[in-house]
């Protein structure tokens, strides 16, 4: 059986940055930025410290600790609690990223043909784009909605969500399950699911 993993969203920085280490600070050129590292390019000797602390302009410092590295390249890795990651990240992401950067997880632009299961009604929709933590879809007709809903299509089995917004026939679900159960159902589908040996 094939074993999948989430391929955490990264961003690509291109700034700079100043890696803090006990015999000082390096400045760096900040590379790609995800939740659970940092991909940098150090402009001096890091020496062999275990501990560092990365500094991205306007965000204070990050605890990390070398993984990797690959020419004059350095993977970071943060320490910390995830939640915190996650906060810093997403801050980031509204300072430097893209609109699609924004977005928790990567989407993928479909049409497939679904159906809305809502309060013992089957609605059919249009899946307009799909993602671990969410979908949009256009309803056949326009009905107002709200609250838990079931999606369903030929590609997928059902999958409970809640419906977050509305704009004429067009809603926003965000998926009730983990990314990790939602990537299990979804398998291949969504560019943000990579299958692994």
């Amino acid at each position: 059986m094939t074993e999948l993993r989430l391929v955490e969203q990264q961003v690509a920085l291109q700034q700079p940055g100043t890696i803090q280490t006990p015999d000082g600070a390096v400045d760096c050129e900040i590379l790609t930025l995800a939740r659970s590292g940092a991909l940098v390019r150090p402009l001096g000797d890091l020496g062999e410290a275990e501990e560092l602390f990365l500094a991205v302009r306007g965000f204070g410092q990050l605890a990390c600790k070398p993984v990797d590295s690959d020419g004059d390249c350095l993977e970071l890795a943060f320490c910390g609690d995830p939640e915190s990651q996650d906060a810093v990240f997403q801050d980031i992401l509204e300072r430097f990223g893209d609109e699609e950067g924004r977005r928790r997880f990567l989407r993928r632009s479909v049409l497939w043909p679904g159906q809305l299961s809502v309060g013992g009604r089957m609605l059919d929709c249009t899946v307009l784009n799909m993602s671990l933590g969410g979908a949009k879809v256009a309803l056949s007709e326009e009905i107002d909605l709200s609250g838990a809903v079931t999606l369903s299509g030929d590609r997928f089995e059902g999958l409970q969500a809640k419906v977050v917004w509305q704009r004429g026939r067009v809603l926003g679900l965000q998926f009730s399950q983990e990314p990790a159960q939602i990537a299990n159902v979804l398998g291949n589908l969504l560019p943000a699911i990579k299958a692994s040996a």
